[in-house]
């Protein structure tokens, strides 16, 4: 049997979100396999949230586990790829 671990996916341009009692920038969070940090994960639904930046030039994405810590990658060499898709949000 394989053991999951909650991960958080974190992006400093979103607007805070609450999760359980706290507001936090968390964009996404699912469950990973400890041991098979290069996997590839696509997710089926598409979230939209609030940015809070309305103009920007680059962003900060962390993904961290439940403790807050880093998740650690295996090999540097592989670049982790996050698709974010942006939908204009018109306002009366």
């Amino acid at each position: 049997m394989r053991s999951f671990m909650n991960t958080l996916m974190y992006c400093d341009l979103i607007a805070p979100q609450l999760i359980g009692t706290t507001k936090v920038r968390c964009l996404r969070s699912f469950r990973i396999v400890p041991t098979d940090y290069d996997s590839e994960y696509l997710f089926q639904n598409v979230y939209y949230v609030p940015l809070e930046k309305k103009t920007f030039r680059d962003m900060r994405i962390e993904i961290l586990n439940q403790g807050g810590e880093l998740i650690p990658f295996s090999d540097s060499q592989i670049p982790l790829k996050v698709v974010l898709h942006f939908r204009r949000v018109i306002t009366p």
